[in-house]
């Protein structure tokens, strides 16, 4: 499913997918796309909804652990990792789990080739 995903989206260059060392075999839990904003004419919020609207179920991971809600009781504030905040500004994780069937990944291939292809940016072309 992983392979299948990042063969698919090799060509989309508004989505950064996962890098995987030679020498590691990934046990693909999650697959995180990055979208590459300054490529596209939406943020991520508008992106995640319009692939909802074409029925794939999306999560996002990997909130700055100070903004998670059992932490804000420590005071901690947006602004003091402005990279982990821009970097969860900017990914959504793709549905990835055993039961899914081959048309079910293909769904998934073509609703994001979909939408980011609809939202790239003017005069952008992938």
């Amino acid at each position: 499913m992983a392979a299948a995903y990042t063969e698919a989206f090799h060509h989309l260059k508004a989505v950064s997918c996962p890098v995987v060392r030679k020498d590691v075999r990934s046990s693909w839990h999650l697959y995180v796309i990055h979208l590459r904003e300054e490529l596209l004419a939406a943020d991520r919020q508008r992106i995640f909804a319009a692939l909802e609207v074409e029925n794939i179920g999306l999560n996002v991971h990997y909130i700055p652990v100070y903004l998670h809600p059992y932490y804000q009781s420590l005071g901690y504030e947006r602004g003091i990792c402005p990279q982990a905040e821009k970097s969860y500004e900017q990914i959504i994780t793709l549905p990835l789990f055993p039961a899914m069937s081959d048309q079910d990944v293909q769904d998934v291939i073509n609703a994001v080739e979909k939408v980011i292809l609809y939202y790239r940016a003017k005069g952008f072309y992938g």
